[in-house]
């Protein structure tokens, strides 16, 4: 991950419960308090664990996209994506040992390259989360917590049929997104007072 706040499953669902009013979700073992899931609970975690999973590959394919790079040995001129560390989304470049870049082809298993040492850089999807304690894959110095439950709680509205809510959540995603990729130093002109 990138620099910034790592967060876990369970801490985002914690926001998105209080984001719901759900108190007593809050307090599940699932999300780090004490009392043990009802049955009824226990189905609205797992439709937010799908709804946190939904929103992170949006944020990875979408707005926020996660880079890897790695150093690779081709000695058949085919790299096959599945022999890569992450499931690869996009080659962004690709460098030969002595720095310079080298020219590559990309099929839809696998990419051809130069035989040799190469570093691969490129942008990638995530895991799939299945457990509360998992750690959610996210660019964590663009995407703040508060922004993913926001995200989480528009699609668990959307997933449980309540379109006006969800709406609303969802204005609210997608400007805390503009926001995060607005750039810093935008300057603006006070207004003149004419006399």
């Amino acid at each position: 991950m990138d620099k910034g706040e790592i967060m876990t499953v369970k801490e985002v669902l914690a926001l998105v419960a209080e984001y719901l009013g759900d108190t007593a979700l809050k307090d599940t073992t699932q999300l780090g308090g004490t009392e043990t899931a009802t049955d009824q609970q226990a189905e609205k975690l797992n439709l937010l664990l799908t709804c946190v999973n939904d929103v992170t590959q949006s944020l990875a394919t979408m707005y926020f996209p996660l880079k890897y790079e790695e150093i690779i040995t081709n000695s058949n001129e085919k790299v096959q994506f599945s022999t890569l560390t992450k499931p690869v989304l996009d080659i962004l470049k690709i460098v030969d040992e002595r720095g310079y870049d080298v020219d590559f082809s990309i099929f839809p298993t696998y990419f051809e390259a130069k035989n040799g040492k190469l570093r691969v850089i490129y942008t990638y999807t995530t895991y799939y989360s299945a457990n509360f304690t998992d750690s959610v894959e996210i660019a964590v110095d663009k995407v703040s917590k508060r922004l993913f439950a926001i995200g989480v709680v528009s699609r668990y509205y959307l997933m449980s049929g309540m379109f006006s809510d969800a709406d609303a959540w969802e204005v609210m995603f997608e400007r805390a997104i503009l926001m995060r990729n607005s750039p810093k130093s935008m300057k603006t002109v006070k207004k003149r007072r004419w006399i």
